[in-house]
């Protein structure tokens, strides 16, 4: 209707195959109903538009706009089903609450029965507010969005959902705990009830229990000789409205992933086209997702000619991030990773069918079942590896092919200028159950294209650290740094002029006291109050507990991204 509003005044169904899956309420007034086969819902009503629902993608979009716009208001939101929501209001009825007038608070929507009795303990006063809450939602939903909703008020999540559908559509309903139980014997079937599923309910009909007053009025003794004793007394307590099912926070899904369905299938090459159709859909769902896939699984299902039945069988594999990279900021496959993953997946079909005999396919899937975040925050690896800051000396190391330098010669890279990032295993930061030695490598081969996508592979030289956090000690370890990795002079090598001897000489006199081990240019580059505790601390060892012997010393090591970067050997 948000889409195509022209047609909102028009009986419109939603079709997928040959089903009418569900239908707006101008043609739910010629009698058309949930799961309706086309041919029928046609003889019912001519004129019935029909649209094409197979493709869930604008459906699941529109979902998760409704969880968005539900979360603004900071409360626990759990999603069931695609149009669907539950909601704990429970904080900010109690904030609100605080300053309000009780007794000019009204409900805001339908009641389902006027109360009589006045309320002690304060809950006809959370309920009215929590409606005046499900308004605002609503209102929301509608101004920003365009959609329409219900909704139903009540203490627990099992009332809630039953009295939403009360006064639909874009209506919504308020219950009162001590009405519970009149309202659940009014309802017709105990399948009506959520959480009792078709073998439950065929179990309770061959004890006669039909109706929700029958499951009301038949004793919890009776319950337990045909059901577990906690399946008997959660029986009983749904039957009067009772539920204490908490609402959980909705995640992200584990797994995403789509079917398709059809008559029969039997030559590879239909599959294969299946499939196809199949990973293109699956591939958008997972750019908007935004996170790395890492597991694929190909669900089948195959019809037994014999037996007249059908079974579903899955295999599942591990995929290389790798094949999905990042440009410009959202989550791409390029076309030969779609190849790869369709090399994958057909090889998952052949694990799953015995080409050499004839089969059957009435259902073929595609999901990915495991995801990695990458890390962008202040606490991974790519917050110190930035290419805004000019600290390149620091990480002087490049890919470049040069034979003739040893493992220990780096050499400057400029930045590179591509937008484009491909993934790997290593990107995503090992887990801390996991801890992965040695990951970081500076490696002076040259790498292969594939290779380079790793961060263990990565051309360290375009990287830069990041000085927001670590400026200061960036500047101290560089020039401290460069004095240490100064060259000695030799004379037997070099022509070194008068100027020169007589620093040498200067820094020899400075530290005439200084220990073998002890660079003497280093030791003048300190500052004079550190120098002259240190001529301190060697005059008299013995006071300061510090050993003079250079075998025996334990120097403390700087703590610099340098070491997670070691040469091969």
């Amino acid at each position: 209707m948000v889409q195509k509003p022209e047609l909102r005044c028009f009986p419109l169904g939603i079709q997928q195959k040959n089903i009418v899956v569900t239908s707006n309420y101008e043609a739910r007034k010629y009698g058309i109903r949930k799961c309706m086969l086309v041919s029928d819902a046609l003889k019912v009503c001519p004129n019935l538009k029909l649209i094409n629902g197979e493709d869930l993608h604008d459906y699941r979009a529109a979902s998760n706009k409704i969880f968005t716009v539900l979360q603004t208001f900071k409360c626990p939101v759990e999603k069931l089903g695609m149009d669907e929501n539950f909601i704990d209001v429970t904080n900010i009825v109690q904030e609100r609450i605080k300053n309000v007038n009780l007794k000019s608070i009204t409900v805001s929507g339908h009641l389902y029965t006027e109360s009589n009795a006045e309320c002690v303990c304060g809950c006809h006063a959370r309920l009215k507010v929590a409606s005046q809450i499900a308004s605002e939602m609503r209102h929301k939903i509608y101004d920003e969005l365009g959609f329409t909703t219900c909704a139903g008020i009540a203490h627990n999540k099992l009332l809630a959902k039953l009295i939403c559908p009360l006064n639909k559509p874009n209506d919504q309903t308020t219950i009162y705990p001590e009405h519970g139980v009149s309202f659940m014997s009014t309802l017709q079937s105990v399948r009506s009830i959520p959480s009792i599923g078709s073998k439950t309910t065929e179990a309770l009909i061959s004890q006669k229990i039909i109706t929700v007053r029958d499951l009301q009025e038949v004793s919890i003794e009776v319950l337990k000789k045909h059901f577990s004793s906690d399946m008997a007394v959660r029986l009983k307590n749904l039957s009067v409205g009772e539920d204490n099912t908490p609402i959980k926070q909705t995640g992200r899904p584990q797994s995403i992933g789509l079917e398709d369905s059809f008559k029969t299938v039997s030559v590879k090459s239909e599959v294969e086209e299946k499939f196809q159709a199949l990973l293109q859909r699956l591939l958008i769902l997972v750019r908007e997702d935004g996170r790395i896939p890492v597991s694929l699984r190909v669900t089948l299902r195959k019809k037994d000619v014999k037996r007249l039945s059908s079974h579903r069988e899955s295999r599942q594999c591990q995929v290389s991030p790798s094949i999905f990279t990042i440009n410009n900021g959202t989550l791409t496959v390029t076309d030969s990773g779609r190849q790869k993953l369709m090399s994958i997946i057909m090889r998952l079909f052949n694990k799953l069918i015995d080409l050499s005999k004839p089969f059957h396919l009435t259902l073929v899937g595609l999901a990915f079942t495991k995801f990695q975040e990458r890390m962008t925050g202040r606490g991974s690896i790519v917050n110190y590896l930035m290419n805004d800051i000019s600290v390149q000396s620091v990480l002087n190391i490049t890919n470049d092919c040069d034979t003739s330098a040893s493992s220990m010669d780096y050499s400057a890279a400029s930045p590179s200028s591509s937008t484009t990032t491909d993934l790997s295993d290593g990107e995503v930061e090992p887990s801390p159950k996991k801890p992965k030695k040695g990951t970081w490598i500076a490696k002076r081969r040259c790498l292969s294209k594939e290779e380079v996508a790793s961060p263990s592979k990565l051309k360290v030289g375009e990287l830069r650290l990041n000085s927001k956090e670590l400026e200061k000690v960036s500047e101290l370890r560089l020039n401290s740094r460069d004095r240490s990795l100064t060259p000695r002079a030799s004379p037997a090598k070099d022509n070194l002029s008068d100027t020169s001897d007589t620093t040498k000489d200067a820094a020899d006199s400075k530290c005439d006291i200084c220990p073998s081990y002890v660079d003497k240019e280093v030791f003048n580059a300190l500052p004079e109050e550190m120098q002259q505790e240190l001529k301190a601390m060697w005059k008299n060892p013995s006071s300061s507990g510090v050993r003079s012997s250079p075998r025996t010393l334990n120097k403390a090591k700087p703590n610099t991204l340098l070491k997670y970067f070691v040469p091969n050997k």
